[in-house]
């Protein structure tokens, strides 16, 4: 094989003999083989990593460096031979010369003992918090965070729980990068047992206070991503950027002022410390060996006072921006949210006479003996949410959710709501569970204030809530999910494993018991949701579509349920729904909201016989000439006849009731028109819910079409000619 050899002249005067370098060159420990290379013609059989060719004579010889440029290092190391070599024979063998390699600028990285590349090592072991403490974020995004609350955890418990673990995890990987550097290098290293104590206290205050302040990001970017490797390369750099500069100075206050203001320097700043203390003790006292003072140790108290910061920081946070709590925080000190309730800006317009009863019996609830109060109180709630922007300069155009809902639940009651897909149904619940905060109104749950923070013998310590989306922890068995929320609503163990038994066999669970949730099917994620929200038997039930996904006999058990815990009982329940057979199955009353306005409210037949007057006319035209003549026939006949729908060969009606009757004159009407028009089909039936309902979704879209117009197309009116 070809090799390549790079040469390097160095000319050095020398009054000593060659032999004498020769044998300086052996004091170093390397494999010294002396060759003849005058008489080779190339260096094309070299076998060599590297050699010195030495020529000249006494006191004017020439070195000349050969190295393999295949092999690693080979020039530097080739130089230091030589340098120490000559050094020794100046200064009779008593100094050396040291090439060290280091990934990072530091020069004073070997007063430890360490091996190279320990410090880098040791960076990345302080700069892993974000990996391990960010979890909080995805429970904001999956909702479980809010769930949590609801379900009566206090913010103290959430945090000091999570850090309880994750402290410790994060100082355990610390400590065992001093183990293993001490296996390392155990023979280089002196270490006395107040180094080691004042390592460990040091190392678990870093640990607090990096991951309360991981805490604090993940808090503050909690809408974003988690960035978890942003953050780790922020303390990395930070680390050692700081280290070379403080290192470099070499002086102890800088140190201890960098240690406080930045808490990802404080161990590497306080192992920058132990080595400034250890080189100045060497130089007055050269033969003993170093050792912590008590002053010294002062210094591993830094990272407790930074993590106690950190932690009356994310208190402060709670409160400012943080989710409503059912109960005081005893360790935070946090109350249930309090404030004056504000007026509503939108003055009810054309309310139908039942909401409008409604809004009366809520006002007066409200001002009700807590004896007497219902259950759920919802008084003129308002929500308003920033829009996004359509162009870079334009304003956010606001988007209301929700418009002066009044209504309250009864003790023993299931009050349904029903409306389409943008009615603000779900804002409405999560306004009342306290997830978010309205814009305006006021709530109260079985005499427990959200905005006023009043709090009687009654209030409500939890709720069971089952939001719309399934805020499940995926990787956690549904035995895990169902015992932690036991947990967390206060129940004995003895007692929820009772309930937590019976819940199952109701629901067929058993048997997916120790499966985690992201391999369970749809409809068993369902049930575990609906059967947390059961737990701890909860005076409110809030239910946001509960039996999406549900098979028919999950439906009719989750149905059973539902009303054995809430009638003639004091609990009352709130359930959004879009089927109206399960409304009609087990609630009370129902109230329609459309585009974010309480449209109708009332029990079954009484909105049957409300809405139900009007009645359906359906026919079906053989030819699609005779369609304008149809028409202007049936306005004939039924003067207030309004056309729903129209198709080439298919036109619906609403008629009402007063046109319509007798029943027995408008079918020979439509008789003689059927002859006259020649028609395939008629038929006229009596207005259904189901179609009340499917009208009113139409409504909202007609609505939602106005607001998000484009005004920059051109629109044209038909006539009425053109638009038959």
């Amino acid at each position: 094989m070809f090799l390549l050899y790079m040469v390097a002249v160095v000319d050095f005067f020398l009054e000593s003999d060659i032999e004498d370098f020769i044998q300086s060159l052996k004091h170093q420990n390397i494999l010294l083989e002396i060759d003849d290379f005058k008489n080779r013609n190339s260096t094309d059989d070299l076998s060599y990593n590297g050699a010195v060719i030495v020529s000249g004579k006494q006191k004017d010889y020439r070195f000349s460096v050969v190295c393999h440029t295949k092999r690693l290092h080979c020039f530097p190391i080739l130089m230091n031979i030589i340098s120490n070599g000559l050094l020794q024979m100046f200064h009779n063998r008593t100094q050396y010369i040291r090439t060290e390699r280091s990934a990072l600028p530091v020069s004073y990285v070997f007063w430890t003992g360490l091996p190279e590349g320990s410090l880098f090592l040791l960076f990345i072991s302080c700069s892993i918090s974000p990996y391990i403490a960010m979890g909080s974020v995805s429970d904001y995004k999956k909702r479980v965070k809010a769930q949590l609350w609801i379900s009566g955890l206090f913010p103290s418990a959430y945090w000091c729980g999570q850090a309880l673990v994750d402290i410790n995890l994060f100082a355990f990987i610390i400590l065992s990068t001093y183990l293993f550097f001490y296996l390392v290098n155990i023979q280089g290293l002196y270490i006395t047992s107040r180094i080691v104590f004042a390592l460990v206290v040091i190392t678990f205050g870093y640990a607090a206070s990096l991951v309360f302040l991981t805490y604090v990001i993940s808090f503050i970017f909690r809408k974003r991503r988690k960035n978890s490797g942003f953050w780790s390369f922020c303390f990395y750099i930070t680390s050692t950027n700081f280290y070379d500069i403080v290192v470099t100075h070499l002086e102890a206050p800088m140190m201890i002022l960098a240690m406080v203001l930045l808490p990802s320097f404080t161990l590497d700043g306080f192992l920058a410390f132990l080595m400034l203390e250890s080189f100045q003790h060497q130089e007055i006292y050269e033969n003993e060996n170093f050792d912590l003072s008590e002053v010294d140790l002062l210094v591993c108290l830094i990272p407790y006072f930074q993590a106690l910061l950190f932690v009356f920081v994310l208190r402060c946070m709670e409160i400012k921006c943080g989710q409503k709590i059912m109960q005081k925080d005893p360790v935070f000190r946090i109350s249930p949210r309090s404030g004056k309730a504000r007026p509503n800006p939108e003055e009810p317009v054309d309310e139908d006479e039942d909401v409008q009863a409604e809004r009366i019996r809520t006002a007066a609830a409200l001002t009700a003996a807590n004896s007497e109060k219902p259950v759920i109180i919802a008084s003129c709630l308002h929500k308003e949410y920033a829009g996004q922007k359509k162009r870079c300069f334009s304003k956010r155009k606001k988007k209301i959710a929700a418009r002066n809902i009044s209504f309250c639940v009864k003790k023993g009651e299931i009050l349904g709501l029903l409306g389409p897909n943008g009615a603000g149904k779900s804002s409405s619940i999560r306004m009342i569970a306290g997830i978010t905060k309205p814009t305006a109104g006021e709530v109260q749950l079985k005499g427990c204030s959200s905005i006023l923070g009043h709090q009687g013998d009654d209030m409500v310590k939890f709720l069971g809530y089952c939001p719309q989306e399934n805020a499940l922890w995926p990787n956690l068995t549904v035995r895990e999910h169902l015992e932690v929320f036991a947990a967390v609503k206060g129940l004995r163990k003895s007692d929820a494993a009772v309930a937590i038994s019976r819940l199952v066999d109701t629901f067929k669970l058993r048997e997916q018991l120790n499966v985690p949730v992201h391999k369970l099917t749809a409809g068993a994620t369902r049930k575990l949701c609906f059967v947390r929200s059961m737990l701890g038997n909860s005076p409110i039930l809030i239910l946001d579509e509960p039996s999406t996904a549900m098979d028919p006999i999950g439906q009719q058990q989750m149905w059973q349920m539902i009303q054995a815990a809430i009638k003639n009982t004091e609990k009352g329940a709130l359930l959004i729904t879009h089927y109206l057979a399960e409304a009609e199955a087990i609630c009370d009353r129902i109230a329609i909201m459309v585009n974010g306005r309480l449209r109708s409210i009332g029990s079954i037949q009484h909105l049957r016989s409300k809405l139900g007057k009007d009645y359906i006319l359906q026919l079906k035209v053989k030819e699609t000439s005779q369609v304008t003549l149809v028409h202007t026939e049936i306005l004939k006949l039924f003067p207030q006849a309004a056309q729903q729908e129209r198709y080439p060969s298919f036109l619906t009606y609403k008629l009402p009731a007063g046109d319509v009757h007798p029943l027995s004159q408008a079918f020979h009407q439509l008789e003689a028109v059927k002859h006259k028009f020649n028609l395939e089909e008629y038929s006229l039936s009596q207005f259904t819910l189901e179609k009340v309902f499917l009208e009113l979704s139409k409504e909202q879209e007609v609505e939602n079409f106005d607001e998000e117009v484009d005004t920059t197309m051109r629109w044209k009116l038909l006539s009425h000619s053109e638009d038959l």
